[in-house]
């Protein structure tokens, strides 16, 4: 099945959705083994960036996502904080352990990302509703966005 990726309509002129949409289908096609875990993701998650003032919301279902602008309907989770932080999480290198992603710790790059998202948990600048009941849906979320492994 291929993957199919697209824009609901108003989304095309939100940046961030545009650029999403692009992040995942170059990691679908430069890592064919990510499609398994986007394939299996089916829920909505919205990302809100305050600093840009910008929300998207990204629905999956089973090998299709469709992205809308603004946060569409009830998500799953919500991520939400600065832009920066929510972009360094596609480049945060990730290690398996236990079946889960884990941001590897022989890295320094990883480290310094990790340390950075850790830094705006404490102050209250970066957030994640829901990821409890949608750890499934994060966990694979977080698999196809990172532009590594």
């Amino acid at each position: 099945m291929t993957p199919n990726i697209s824009l609901a309509p108003g989304a095309e002129d939100n940046g961030l959705a545009s650029m999403l949409a692009d992040l995942v289908r170059q990691n679908l096609e430069s890592k064919p083994h990510k499609v398994a875990d986007f394939n299996a993701i089916k829920g909505n998650v919205a990302i809100v960036c305050d600093d840009a003032e910008v929300a998207l919301t990204l629905k999956f279902d089973h090998g299709t996502l469709e992205i809308f602008d603004g946060v569409s309907g009830v998500p799953d989770a919500t991520i939400r904080g600065g832009s920066e932080t929510i972009m360094a999480l596609s480049n945060l290198p990730l290690t398996r352990y236990l079946a889960l992603p884990f941001p590897d710790p022989r890295d320094k790059e990883a480290v310094n990302v990790l340390k950075s998202v850790v830094a705006a948990v404490r102050e209250g600048d970066f957030k994640i509703y829901g990821m409890l009941t949608a750890f499934p849906i994060l966990n694979r979320l977080t698999r196809v966005m990172s532009i590594n492994g």
